[in-house]
């Protein structure tokens, strides 16, 4: 069941995250506020995950929240790399390209948790 729930998580809410991120112009300062995001999300669920290693594990909720952040700072770096490119080449078949891609990219982490499940046995 829970592996159920992960799966809509990664597949639905992965996508749109990006997307959402994606949507706009690429200015200069809309490039910068997405890099800041992503560095502050990124710092935080590294903190969480090294900062506090006597709760890792041991607390779901904390487990699982510094996994999200993890998680959305990849969907991030994801975002930036589609908008720099996207800022290349402003064409219809790069923002398709750069969105399919990206989209894609956002579920990665489902594939690692159904290995190590199958691993795991």
């Amino acid at each position: 069941m829970i592996l159920a729930a992960l799966f809509v998580v990664f597949f639905v809410g992965g996508p749109l995250a990006f997307r959402s991120l994606t949507q706009g112009g690429t200015t200069p300062a809309r490039q910068r506020a997405l890099a800041i995001g992503t560095a502050l999300v990124a710092c935080s669920g590294l903190v969480m995950r090294y900062g506090f290693a006597d709760l890792w594990g041991r607390n779901a909720v904390f487990t699982v929240i510094s996994i999200a952040l993890i998680w959305f700072a990849w969907i991030g770096v994801l975002a930036y790399g589609a908008r720099a490119l996207r800022q290349v080449d402003g064409g219809l078949r790069m923002r398709r390209w750069t969105g399919v891609i990206g989209a894609a990219g956002t579920t990665m982490p489902w594939f690692g948790l159904a290995s190590a499940n199958l691993v795991q046995g």
